[in-house]
């Protein structure tokens, strides 16, 4: 085989190449978002360990993803996607709350600050998720591919790395992500 035959396949493969980094960019973006909004989780984590507040808050659930959904509706996006993101987003909090719970339970203790969970935590939550609605529509062509699970995967190693989460906020930064990509069709 010529060096001609081998340079066709290849020049494809690099045009493909910018499409790629710009869909990762999009990902590492929403990666940073997801880590800092399970960052919240430890502060939420404390102020519903301090109230004796259950981990599961059903109706907070509910006003995030009718929010999430509305929001993406109103700027021209999936809103069922949308729903499931943040479906995930809620699930991998509530996933670090969780073990952080049980963390401080085998301890003994727990941080000694009580964080005012509606004036403190809930508007910078609610911010963050504006930023990742806002952020969504980067990713939306990845949703679908083949490879979307694995570049996912891929991201949250990355932004676990750059933010230096321990393991119990990288597995939820993989959940976080993993919602990001819609379930392959089955034929």
């Amino acid at each position: 085989m010529s060096i001609r035959h081998l340079s066709w396949p290849l020049a494809v493969l690099l045009s493909a190449l910018p499409c790629l980094a710009a869909d990762d960019g999009a990902l590492d973006a929403l990666a940073g978002l997801s880590a800092a909004r399970l960052r919240l989780a430890d502060l939420v984590a404390a102020s519903k360990w301090h109230s004796g507040q259950p981990i599961e808050d059903a109706a907070r659930e509910r006003v995030v993803l009718q929010r999430a959904v509305a929001d993406a509706a109103a700027a021209g996006i999936d809103a069922g996607w949308a729903g499931q993101v943040f479906a995930g987003q809620i699930a991998a909090n509530k996933a670090v709350q969780a073990g952080l719970h049980a963390q401080w339970r085998e301890a003994g203790e727990a941080p000694a600050r009580q964080p005012d969970l509606a004036q403190e935590v809930r508007p910078a939550i609610d911010e963050l998720n504006g930023r990742l609605l806002a952020a969504l529509p980067e990713a939306a062509a990845l949703r679908r591919q083949a490879d979307c699970a694995e570049r996912a995967a891929a991201a949250a190693l990355r932004g676990a790395e750059r933010q230096g989460l321990d393991a119990l906020h990288r597995a939820a930064l993989g959940q976080a992500l993993a919602a990001l990509c819609d379930a392959p069709q089955r034929r």
